[in-house]
């Protein structure tokens, strides 16, 4: 390794790698004391199930002996997806076991290790792609610090718990490498984490031709073969994952989007009068999908990676529009390489995706009680204290029609989103600022007229 950090690509060293280090310190900061009040007990209790070598999806499960932090009293789910986390989530314990000395909250804290460390190495790809990309470090080094400092990714992973960040990983590789197989390979990684990448499936059908589109079946085969080795493994009979399979894909009601509407006590009933709709309607995202796909593969042949970045971004904002269930951590994934497009391609952009980054925070607050939840670790007092908040009869409406109003305008914002992809708008101007007459930005000229500033070319 050569002087400078240059082994792992960090040029220049210091600023770079020291972002990297600041960001992974401010997240374990808040590793081991927070968690989501039903997720993180979810995993703590998945983690315990599996360390003794029982198949979690057969059952629901009470509350783990000396390390659980909500639902004392009542049985809950295990990890609802392939057992990728699972594992984790078991290898997690039995350190805790060997490492913890009874202490439960470094239980909490190892938890929180494979999320983080993929929350710092997506900070890390974002530098290596804008690196590759444009060879400007000091453009590269902003990537990584925004990402490193983002305060949105921090709650979501070292506080809330959530492992999306495992994912964003695969979906920012899927940049950075060439070729069918590698691509296909990472799809099915991607599926075994948490199977968002399988909304890849149709692009990747569409842009090949002949017998190379039989490649999608290695990223059917990975996930199918790992989640066969793990039960195998583990002398687990094949029962319960075909329910967490189905559950995964249909989502649910209640989300950041306009499917929330369809779980209010006014709205219910009339949508209740369709034949089918609840029954329809979660799959939605799967013929748009599909669409969004045929429509990118058009423009992935063409190579290149801003049609790359374009299609990955375009299927995933479409995905977001109409998935129900929409929780706060899927945003994850649009975030990441929307910044590389603001960085790199469309500097344009940036307005709106500041705005959509302000109302997925917004709603990411108010849902969860002004973050009181994720402090249900330290005592469960504040689990009551946020219940008592959210039942309240003066501050419960406000907090739900606060929700309903960011669940609408987060809907729109992600349909201008994807009008903006699929159009190819270097430039679009966020809805929320056509709602009022603004006057144009620029310079007075000797004539009198305004003339837009130029936008500058990122090199």
């Amino acid at each position: 390794m050569g002087s400078g950090g240059r082994g792992f690509g960090l040029r220049p060293w210091p600023k770079a790698a020291t972002f990297l280090i600041a960001g992974l310190l401010l997240r374990e900061a808040f590793s081991f004391w927070t968690g989501h009040p039903y997720d993180f007990e979810i995993w703590i209790r998945t983690g315990y199930v599996v360390a003794h070598g029982t198949n979690p999806y057969i059952a629901f499960w009470p509350a783990a002996p000396g390390v659980s932090i909500d639902g004392a009293t009542e049985t809950l789910p295990s990890a609802a997806y392939l057992p990728f986390w699972a594992m984790i989530t078991g290898g997690s314990y039995e350190a805790y076991l060997g490492i913890g000395g009874g202490n439960r909250f470094v239980y909490y804290f190892l938890l929180k290790q494979a999320p983080i460390l993929a929350d710092v190495a997506t900070a890390y790809l974002l530098y290596r792609i804008v690196r590759n990309w444009t060879g400007n470090l000091q453009l590269a080094t902003r990537a990584l610090a925004f990402w490193s400092f983002f305060p949105y990714a921090i709650l979501i992973t070292a506080v809330w718990g959530q492992f999306d960040s495992i994912e964003v990983v695969i979906l920012l590789s899927l940049l950075l490498v060439s070729g069918t197989s590698r691509r296909n390979l990472l799809y099915g990684l991607g599926i075994f984490v948490k199977w968002v990448t399988a909304i890849y499936l149709p692009l990747e059908l569409f842009r090949e031709r002949g017998l190379r589109r039989l490649w999608v079946l290695l990223a059917l085969a990975v996930p199918v073969g790992l989640t066969a080795l793990v039960f195998v493994g583990m002398h687990w009979a094949f029962v319960g994952i075909q329910a967490t399979a189905s559950s995964e894909a249909a989502g649910g009601l209640g989300g950041m989007n306009y499917a929330r509407l369809f779980s209010e006590d006014w709205a219910s009933p009339v949508v209740r009068q369709i034949p089918d709709f609840f029954q329809v309607g979660p799959y939605l995202f799967v013929p748009v999908v599909v669409a969004i796909g045929w429509v990118m593969a058009k423009r992935v042949r063409s190579s290149g990676p801003e049609a790359e970045l374009t299609a990955l971004l375009a299927i995933m904002a479409a995905f977001l529009l109409t998935r129900w269930g929409l929780n706060e951590q899927y945003f994850l994934y649009v975030f990441a390489p929307m910044l590389l497009d603001v960085l790199v391609f469309h500097p344009g952009r940036r307005n709106l995706y500041v705005l959509l980054g302000a109302l997925a925070s917004a709603f990411l607050v108010v849902n969860n009680t002004l973050l009181v939840w994720f402090l249900t670790p330290v005592s469960p007092w504040f689990d009551s204290w946020a219940i008592a908040l959210d039942h309240n009869p003066t501050t419960s409406p406000i907090r739900a029609w606060t929700l309903i109003v960011l669940c609408v305008l987060i809907t729109i914002t992600l349909a201008q989103v994807v009008w903006a992809l699929l159009k190819n708008q270097p430039t679009p101007k966020p809805w929320v600022l056509r709602l009022w007459p603004t006057r144009p930005l620029g310079r007075a000229t000797a004539g009198g007229t305004i003339q837009a500033p130029v936008q500058p070319n990122p090199k």
